[in-house]
C-alpha cells in the first residue's frame, strides 16, 4: 500500500512455510495475480456490473430496525428475544470456516448464492412466527446468511481485480462499495420502518423477494479461473488455512485485533440507544444520530483509497483504534454533545479503515485460501460477541456505562499492542 514503510507481510512472491505444513505457494500480489486468467474487458465489465447488482439487492435491510419490536408485538419476552439474538450470533460461529472453505473450493458465487436464499428462508420464518423455535431457527439462518456472505464477497471482487492486474485499487474500489452498502443499509432500514407502520408484514414479504433476487444475480457470476489443488476438499481447505495463521502470527494478530475492533464498535453502536435514551433523547431524534453514524462510515469509506498515500498502514491502526476507544469512553461519559460528536468522529475512522484492513489482508492471501482465512475474523467476532454481550450489559447496569466502553477500550488497546510488538519484530528479522 503506498505510504506503508513497515511491512508485516513477505515481500511478493517469497514462498511461506506455515508450521508442519508443505510450502505454500506465494501469499501475495504476484501469487494471486499468477493464479487467474484475465478475461475479456466486455465480458468483465458484465460481471462487476452483476456483482454491483448482486451488492445493490444483498445490501437491503428492511427488518433491521424493526425485528425486535415485531417480536415483541407478536408476544414474545424480552429475554426470549434475547435468546434468539443469542442464536443469531452462534451460526457464524459453527459455520464461518465452512463456508470460507465453500467459496474457496467449489466457488464464491454458491456461497454467496446459498447466503442470499437463507436471508428469504428467514424472512419466511420470521414472517409466521408463531413459536419460539422457530424465531430462533430464522435467526440462525439470517446469522447463516452473513456467514456464507462475509468472506465470499472480498475474495470474489479481489480475485477479479487479480485477474485485471490491478489490485492495487482494490481499497479505493472496496471502499467505494462499502460506502455505497452503508447508505442502502441506512435507507432501507428507515423505509422498513415506514412500512412496519403499515404492517409488519410489508418488510418481511419484500425481504424475501429481496434474498431470491440477491441469489439469482449471484448464481449468474462470472467467477475468474483460478489455480485449485487437485482432489483438496473443505475439510483440508480449513486445516491449511488454519495452518496457515497459525504460522504467522503478524496475520493472526492481526485478524484477532480487527476482530476485537468490530466487536467493540459494535457494542457500542448496540448500547448507544440505552445511553442515549438515558439521556431523555426521543426516539426519532436517536434514529437520526444513529443514521449520521452510518452516513459518517459511509464517507469515511468512499475516501478511504486517498488516506493510504497520507500515513503508514500502523499509524492509521493505531489513529483508529483510538478514536474507536475514545468514542465509547466520551459517549458513557455523560457528556451528550462531547459524547455524540466523539462517536461520528469514530465511526468515520471505522470506516476509513475498514477497506484499507481488507486490502492489507487480502493482498497477503493465495486465492486458494482467501474466502477461508478471511472467514476467521468473521469467526472470532461471532464468537467473542456470544459472550461480550451480555458482558457488557451486565458491567454497564452494576457499574455504568462508562467503565463498560472503558474495559472494553482497554480490551482493544491490549490486542493492538500485541500486534505491534508482533509486527516490529518481523520486521527487525527480515532486515536482520
Amino acid at each position: 500500500m503506498a505510504g506503508d514503510d513497515d511491512h508485516e507481510f513477505p515481500p511478493p512472491g517469497q514462498i511461506v512455510q506455515a508450521g508442519a505444513a508443505p510450502a505454500l505457494p506465494a501469499l501475495i500480489g504476484d501469487g494471486a495475480r499468477s493464479a487467474t486468467i484475465a478475461a475479456p474487458a466486455p465480458h468483465r465489465r458484465r460481471g462487476m456490473a452483476r456483482f454491483y447488482a448482486y451488492t445493490l439487492s444483498a445490501k437491503i435491510d428492511l427488518a433491521g430496525g424493526i425485528w425486535i419490536i415485531y417480536l415483541q408485538d407478536r408476544g414474545f419476552s424480552i429475554a426470549q428475544i434475547g435468546l434468539a439474538e443469542a442464536c443469531f450470533h452462534l451460526a457464524p460461529v459453527t459455520l464461518e470456516l465452512p463456508s470460507g472453505s465453500l467459496a474457496d473450493v467449489v466457488g464464491r458465487k454458491w456461497s454467496l448464492m446459498i447466503g442470499s436464499l437463507l436471508v428469504a428462508v428467514s424472512a419466511a420464518l420470521m414472517l409466521g412466527a408463531g413459536s419460539l423455535w422457530m424465531v430462533l431457527l430464522a435467526m440462525y439462518l439470517n446469522g447463516a446468511s452473513y456467514a456464507f456472505r462475509s468472506g465470499a464477497e472480498q475474495a470474489f471482487l479481489y480475485d477479479t481485480m487479480a485477474a485485471q492486474d490491478a489490485t492495487s485499487g482494490f481499497a479505493r474500489l472496496f471502499g467505494r462499495v462499502i460506502s455505497m452498502s452503508y447508505l442502502i443499509i441506512g435507507l432501507t432500514v428507515w423505509f422498513g420502518a415506514v412500512l412496519a407502520g403499515v404492517s409488519f408484514t410489508w418488510p418481511y414479504a419484500i425481504t424475501i423477494g429481496v434474498g431470491l433476487a440477491a441469489a439469482f444475480f449471484a448464481a449468474g457470476l462470472q467467477e475468474p479461473e483460478r489455480e485449485r489443488t487437485t482432489h483438496r476438499g473443505m475439510t483440508r481447505t480449513i486445516r491449511e488455512a488454519i495452518a496457515i495463521v497459525r504460522g504467522r502470527p503478524g496475520l493472526a494478530a492481526l485478524l484477532g485485533f480487527g476482530a476485537g475492533l468490530w466487536t467493540l464498535l459494535t457494542l457500542i453502536g448496540l448500547y448507544a440507544q440505552a445511553v442515549l435514551a438515558e439521556h431523555g433523547l426521543r426516539p426519532a431524534t436517536i434514529g437520526l444520530v444513529i443514521g449520521g453514524t452510518l452516513v459518517c462510515t459511509a464517507i469515511g469509506s468512499w475516501i478511504a483509497h486517498r488516506a493510504s498515500a497520507w500515513v503508514a498502514f500502523t499509524t492509521w491502526t493505531v489513529i483508529v483504534a483510538i478514536a474507536i476507544v475514545c468514542g465509547g469512553v466520551a459517549l458513557g461519559s455523560g457528556l451528550l454533545v462531547v459524547g455524540i460528536a466523539v462517536y461520528l468522529v469514530a465511526e468515520f475512522t471505522a470506516g476509513l479503515y475498514e477497506p484499507l484492513l481488507a486490502d492489507r489482508i487480502n493482498a497477503s492471501l493465495s486465492a486458494s485460501h482467501r474466502a477461508t482465512i478471511l472467514s476467521v475474523e468473521g469467526f472470532l467476532f461471532s464468537i467473542t460477541m456470544i459472550w461480550a454481550f451480555p458482558l457488557f450489559g451486565w458491567v454497564a447496569g452494576r457499574y455504568g456505562w462508562l467503565p463498560a466502553y472503558a474495559g472494553g477500550g482497554a480490551v482493544v488497546l491490549i490486542l493492538l499492542a500485541v500486534w505491534l510488538a508482533l509486527s516490529r519484530r518481523q520486521t527487525a528479522r527480515a532486515l536482520a
